[in-house]
This record gives C-alpha cells, sequence and structure tokens, in this order.
C-alpha cells in the first residue's frame, strides 16, 4: 500500500456525527453517507436549490473529505483492538462523523466540532476506489499495519478515513486511512 507521513496541527474537524455499534459499522456507515448524499449534495448540487445553512457549511468546509472514527470507551484506543471490536458480536459503539477540516464560521444545528490529534499521521492510499475500499480497510489492519511495526497508533485516539474526487464509481477514485502516530 502507498503511503506517506504528513503533519496535522491544530485542525477541527466539522461535521455530521453518528454513534454506530461495531458489529454494525459495514452496514451503518454507507447508509449514514446516504443521509449525507440526501441532505446536502442532492438538494444543491442535482436539484440546484440554493443552499441553507447546514449545506452552506458543509461546502465551505469539505463536509464529506473525512470519515472521522472516534472510539466511544474512555481512555482506549479501538483501532489498536480493531479485530476484537469489529467482531460480529461486539455491541459497543464508536462516534462516526462525516466532516471536512473546520475553517471558521457558525456551527449549524446537526454539526459538530471534534478536534484532531496534532503531530505526525501516516496517511495510506489504498487501490482500486470506492469499491475496494472495505476490503482494503480489513486488509490494511490485518495485514499491512502488523507487517509494518514502525508505525505506532498514537494512543488515545481516532481514526480518519480520506477521500478525494467526485466519481466514487471510478476504480481511480482517490481514497483511504489516516492514523496519527505516537
Amino acid at each position: 500500500m502507498k503511503h506517506e507521513i504528513i503533519e496535522l496541527h491544530d485542525v477541527q474537524i466539522i461535521g455530521m456525527a453518528k454513534k454506530i455499534a461495531f458489529n454494525e459499522a459495514k452496514e451503518e456507515c454507507p447508509k449514514f453517507w446516504g443521509e449525507y448524499v440526501e441532505k446536502i449534495i442532492k438538494p444543491v448540487v442535482f436539484e440546484k436549490n440554493a443552499p441553507n445553512d447546514f449545506q452552506k457549511a458543509a461546502f465551505a468546509n469539505g463536509v464529506g473529505e473525512f470519515g472521522l472514527c472516534t472510539c466511544d470507551i474512555p481512555n482506549h484506543n479501538c483501532a489498536t483492538c480493531w479485530e476484537a471490536n469489529f467482531g460480529a458480536c461486539c455491541k459497543n459503539t464508536f462516534t462516526y462523523v462525516i466532516g471536512g477540516i473546520y475553517k471558521g464560521g457558525d456551527i449549524p444545528e446537526g454539526m459538530q466540532l471534534f478536534p484532531i490529534q496534532s503531530g505526525k499521521w501516516l496517511k495510506i492510499h489504498f487501490e482500486g476506489g470506492m469499491k475496494a475500499f472495505q476490503e482494503q480497510y480489513t486488509k490494511f489492519h490485518k495485514e499491512w499495519l502488523p507487517a509494518h511495526p514502525e508505525y505506532k497508533w498514537a494512543p488515545n485516539s481516532c481514526c480518519m478515513e480520506w477521500y478525494q474526487g467526485t466519481d466514487i464509481e471510478s476504480p481511480d477514485y482517490q481514497c483511504g486511512v489516516m492514523m496519527p502516530l505516537e
């Protein structure tokens, strides 16, 4: 997997948030993205309606660029026990945020701010576009990360999926995952 180290400092993510059970993530996260499309993209981009305050904030801050996964278990990093938490019997939850980098301005009702850990982040580039996202995500956690012990996930941190482009059906669509490093 192609990867790079990037720096993030004093970043906050603004976005729509939803609590999701780990064992329902593969179904519920895509459904939540459908809600995002129906609430933000479809009315403005496809139906050509004037954006309301919620939609204006979403477009101004690039909401949809990231999928932020935050652990709801205190003093815990779900990423370090990914396989156990995403097992079929786990009912623990995480907060999933469809967001973008906050650039300032009003925070409309239905959106929240989430601070992001400052420092170095590992950015992984997936291959195969959105159709291969789930497979690549699993491969990253089960194969790539264990094979690269030089990259250690920062404790008590989040995970961010990243998305770039508009043609999610294209095998060349750019997406992947980012993790803060110790």
